[in-house]
């Protein structure tokens, strides 16, 4: 581990002791504050485009680095936040400045509907409404890939299913950092690491997951797609901490996508916090995450 991981380690591991809360709307307060504060010190190059748009009447940004901008190929980027935090995606965007610089592509993040004011199926139905989108204007199937962390790596598992559903193509390949795959929290991590994780609180999770899946079995696979069919998915690499009460989520995803003939590549990082390769200004891990993720993209899109 770097000192970088080290120390900030220590710092979730205090701050995660006080955020143990009931209310999301205390959440919410919370992410907010800590948003207004990093956004202040959060660096995107002056040479990246940042732009925000409306597809298919889904609020969206894009990062575009100066060597992408000709690129017709894109990553589509699904926050994470446990499907209540993170609008619009301000913590996001120092990764999708760089992976759009590492890749050569654009980026898209994805401002999807947030509980509790929206539960499920609404932010799979945003993110498959701006897939469409890309669809129905000039780009093929194999010129997007998926991307996303925590609840967005359990979006690309689920807009992949929803589009197969819907017998749409399916993008060149995944990309899921620490998923929150598992809504039912059956994995064998979510004990064995409940005081290991820096940074997740089981109990945050066990408020967030019936609020998104509220009126719905949370075993669903397109609300759990650690029980759905993985035939005829796309390539998908699959990153997480060893110390995350997420990491058996990430390792079932791997095992029932391999079932089926997926190709798939893991890694688990040792003792990085949940979702890390999004601090990509403070942790050395995170950038060299971002970049195996952008070797990954341009070995399965041409």
């Amino acid at each position: 581990m770097s000192w970088q991981s080290i120390v900030l380690n220590q710092i979730f591991r205090l701050r995660k002791r006080r955020i143990v809360k009931t209310d999301p709307r205390a959440i919410k307060a919370g992410y907010n504050k800590l948003e207004e504060k990093a956004e202040k010190t959060l660096k995107i190059p002056t040479t990246t485009e940042h732009r925000v748009d409306t597809l298919n009447g889904v609020p969206c940004e894009w990062m575009i680095a100066e060597g992408a901008k000709d690129s017709d190929q894109l990553v589509l980027y699904f926050h994470g936040g446990g499907f209540m935090l993170g609008s619009p995606p301000i913590l996001h965007r120092p990764l999708a400045a760089r992976l759009s610089a590492k890749s050569g592509r654009k980026v898209l993040l994805v401002d999807y509907r947030l509980t509790p004011a929206h539960t499920y199926p609404a932010p799979v139905e945003d993110c498959s409404q701006v897939y469409q989108w890309l669809l129905d204007n000039g780009y093929n199937a194999s010129q997007i890939a998926f991307g996303g962390d925590s609840a967005g790596g359990n979006l690309v598992l689920s807009v992949i299913q929803s589009a197969r559903e819907q017998s749409l193509p399916l993008p060149a390949l995944g990309i899921c950092l620490s998923p929150w795959a598992d809504l039912t929290h059956t994995g064998s991590s979510i004990q064995s690491n409940k005081y290991r994780d820096p940074m997740l609180p089981v109990e945050i999770l066990e408020l967030m997951a019936p609020l998104y899946g509220k009126g719905h079995n949370l075993a669903e696979p397109k609300i759990s797609p650690v029980f759905a069919d993985f035939s005829g998915f796309p390539p998908l690499l699959v990153y997480a901490g060893t110390t995350e009460i997420l990491l058996s989520d990430a390792e079932r995803v791997v095992a029932a996508a391999e079932a089926k003939g997926v190709t798939v590549e893991s890694k688990y990082w040792h003792k990085q916090a949940h979702a890390f390769p999004v601090m990509t200004q403070y942790l050395p891990e995170a950038r060299e995450a971002v970049d195996g993720m952008a070797d990954f993209i341009n070995r399965h899109m041409r």
